[in-house]
């Protein structure tokens, strides 16, 4: 299985506020997500150390599932979506980090 991680910092610092408003996409983006072949699970973290910064943890059966929805436009679609909710903080702040693991022990 592999582990897609993406990480950025939004504009939005509390994490209610957050929470709420990415609530309001989700369902989209997991529409957009069930599509996808080989993908398995989506789940979010709130950074407990830097208020804004927050991690989109995508899970896959291959590394070929993971770069397809990465390199096809499948990501690139999630994050217009999850954007408009969720803006991301300005420069140099902003920037959008994505690591690739693989699960070696569960």
């Amino acid at each position: 299985m592999i582990k897609s991680i993406l990480v950025r910092k939004t504009r939005i610092g509390e994490r209610p506020l957050w929470e709420g408003a990415l609530e309001t996409v989700l369902p989209k983006i997991r529409d957009v997500l069930a599509t996808e072949p080989g993908f398995v699970s989506l789940e979010y973290a709130w950074n407990a150390d830097e208020p804004g910064r927050f991690a989109q943890i995508t899970a896959w059966q291959t590394a070929d599932d993971c770069k397809r929805y990465v390199r096809g436009g499948g990501a690139a679609t999630v994050a217009t979506i999850e954007e408009a909710a969720v803006p991301t903080a300005p420069y140099p702040d902003g920037n959008w980090v994505r690591q690739n693991y693989e699960t070696v022990i569960s």
